[in-house]
């Protein structure tokens, strides 16, 4: 089955999805294990962070709240460190990472205590219900397949509010200017479209969360970006039907950030 999480990839470049496909797990280079940590320190702290906030009484100053919140976060921040230096034998590059990491998710912790104490101040509500205005009802690491449409994957969380669904994907780079990458709208569009036929809900906006600005922007799911979505997912079967890498046009600044830089034959 094609994986979800390899559109982006075959939109970005249809060598680094091949590759990806072809070698599984026996590639893992520096970019790689430092996406695995963000992703596992930033799941971590959104859980961390929410059941702090049920901690929170009325009438306590700003700082009390920061430090509540923030409460847990650097000992976890160093035991995921600690693990996976010992696992890829990656010190310095990962005590880099994790310190800017930890500095990042300070400032969102304060900036959240700053919102919490202005809603306590103006509705006199505690904790547990200022949690379910920030942290709705929420799926993790959901499993999504579907044979007929050769497509499975695993989204990062769905969010049901209302008894709407909402498929959020967390990406660690940078978002362009305006909206969102077209690799990263159609990831969206393909988890709407295996939501709607695996549990009847229909799907009509997404959302990304650019970690690197601290900002979630929103996927319109209509009639043109599934037509992309179809579009794409036929050019993938026939490259693996096929064996055969289609043309495409090398980017020298893409390939020199590239997870497989080192491994791919296009490259150099």
């Amino acid at each position: 089955m094609i994986r979800v999480s390899s559109i982006s990839e075959f939109v970005y470049c249809p060598a680094k999805m091949y590759l990806n496909c072809i070698q599984e797990d026996n590639i893992q280079t520096h970019q790689m294990v430092q996406g695995k940590v963000i992703h596992e320190i930033r799941r971590g702290f959104e859980e961390i962070t929410k059941q702090n906030v049920w901690r929170i009484k009325e009438n306590i100053e700003l700082e009390h709240i920061f430090e509540i919140l923030f409460d847990e976060v650097p000992q976890f921040i160093e035991n995921i460190s600690k693990k996976y230096a010992s696992k890829y034998e990656m010190d310095s590059t990962l005590n880099d990472l994790c310190s800017d990491l930890e500095d990042d998710l300070k400032l969102e912790s304060q900036f959240l205590a700053l919102k919490i104490k202005k809603i306590m101040n103006t509705t006199k509500k505690r904790g547990n219900e200022i949690a379910e205005m920030f942290f709705p009802q929420t799926l993790l690491e959901f499993p999504l397949q579907n044979g007929e449409l050769n497509l499975s994957g695993k989204i990062d969380k769905i969010e049901v509010i209302n008894g709407i669904y909402y498929p959020v994907e967390t990406k660690t780079g940078m978002p362009p200017s305006k909206g969102v990458w077209l690799g990263d709208a159609l990831q969206i569009a393909a988890y709407a479209l295996l939501l709607d036929y695996e549990l009847n809900k229909e799907v009509l906006v997404g959302f990304v969360d650019y970690t690197k600005i601290c900002e979630r922007r929103p996927v319109v799911i209509n009639s043109i970006l599934h037509n992309k979505l179809f579009g794409v997912l036929d050019d993938i079967n026939t490259m693996f039907e096929k064996q055969e890498i289609p043309n495409f046009n090398l980017n020298k600044n893409k390939c020199e950030k590239c997870d497989y830089m080192d491994v791919c034959d296009y490259y150099g």
